[in-house]
């Protein structure tokens, strides 16, 4: 007797889930200190002076982590008519090379981007008491986390969609 139950999906195991969560609260802080600057200006004749440099510094912030989701999902723009016109050995040449073109960029960014921030703690954001580095150093951190991902997804895609598909056969029986 079968079940009349509709099946479950099946679940993906997302390692970017995590940055994911973080970039949402953070453009959701933007978007709450965006009205609260507004309401205070508007209404109260009073602005929020630290609220436009805290919401700059996050969208650098969100756009780094952001990248790093983007990089773990290959959902990076990019214009494919031609290569997926090519023969799957030749994709997946085309892939690869473009992941090692990307990991050359990142560590050269991310390596430049430690001497940037080193410099630039010397001195002090115009309003936060915070370093100035600290907009830079979203470079680094997401340069970092771009590098990770990428490797991730360069070694282990296929481990995962074998993995994938085990669960998948063993879920059929």
């Amino acid at each position: 007797m079968q079940s009349t139950e509709p099946a479950l999906p099946k679940r993906r195991l997302d390692l970017a889930l995590p940055l994911k969560i973080l970039t949402g609260a953070t453009l959701a802080i933007i978007v709450i200190l965006t009205l609260a600057q507004v309401v205070f200006r508007y209404f109260f004749d009073s602005p929020l002076l630290w609220s436009d440099e805290l919401s700059r510094l996050l969208v650098v912030w969100m756009t780094f982590i952001g990248a790093a989701v983007v990089c773990w999902q290959g959902r990076h723009l990019s214009v494919d008519v031609f290569v997926n016109l090519m023969p799957e050995k030749v994709r997946k040449i085309i892939r690869i090379s473009n992941q090692i073109l990307a990991l050359a960029f990142l560590g050269v960014m991310t390596w430049k981007s430690f001497r940037i921030v080193k410099l630039e703690n010397f001195q002090e954001m115009s309003i936060l008491p915070l370093p100035a580095g600290t907009v830079r150093l979203a470079a680094t951190v997401g340069g970092i986390l771009m590098l990770v991902v990428i490797l991730a997804r360069l070694f282990l895609s296929d481990r995962l969609r074998n993995v994938r598909t085990e669960n998948d056969e063993n879920s059929m029986l």
